[in-house]
């Protein structure tokens, strides 16, 4: 009689929640979940020539640490475990957005300042150039949006599937336990 064990580690408040999720594809908990607090610790990172010191705060940690186990020799386990990798998954990832185009920023209209100050012609150069730039980006820009904005509604339409498959999986996996 096999038996696998999982510990996790949750806030305080989503233990019931936790223990819900989990017991549904099998999982039975083992004991009573453990309450975990830690006091903020000083540690130190150094002292300067005269003396003085200096420490760093770490911060407490405050979680509950859940322990799970599931036989391996119940009825439908291959079944609840296909059920939980896919209730489990990563969902698909949005697209990036193509870099929207901008003539200057806050630098290069500082740049072009300067260049004016120094000397018209570097400024005025300064500023032809992100002119010329900015169209060619802009282009760009016009050409990939649309195919961005088609690349959401499919991530859309992915995600939407992924989020049923991930409810589909929890509900027949309920059905199994029971």
């Amino acid at each position: 009689m096999a038996k696998e064990t999982k510990f996790i580690e949750v806030e305080p408040d989503e233990v019931n929640s936790t223990l819900e999720l989990w017991q549904n594809f099998g999982w039975e908990l083992m004991g009573a979940p453990q309450e975990i607090k830690t006091q903020d610790v000083q540690l130190y990172t150094g002292q300067d020539s005269d003396g003085t010191k200096y420490y760093k705060t770490k911060r407490g940690e405050h979680y509950v640490k859940i322990t799970f186990q599931r036989d391996k020799s119940m009825p439908h386990y291959e079944e609840l475990v296909q059920l939980e990798n896919m209730y489990c998954s990563s969902p698909p990832s949005k697209p990036n957005e193509p870099e929207k185009p901008s003539a200057f920023g806050v630098v290069w209209t500082i740049v072009a300042i300067i260049g004016l100050v120094i000397y018209v012609i570097p400024g005025i150069l300064i500023i032809i150039w992100r002119l010329v730039r900015y169209k060619g980006v802009k282009k760009k820009y016009n050409e990939e949006y649309p195919e961005y904005k088609k690349k959401c509604e499919n991530w859309e339409k992915a995600y939407k599937d992924w989020e049923n498959k991930c409810d589909n999986a929890l509900k027949k996996a309920k059905s199994l336990v029971k």
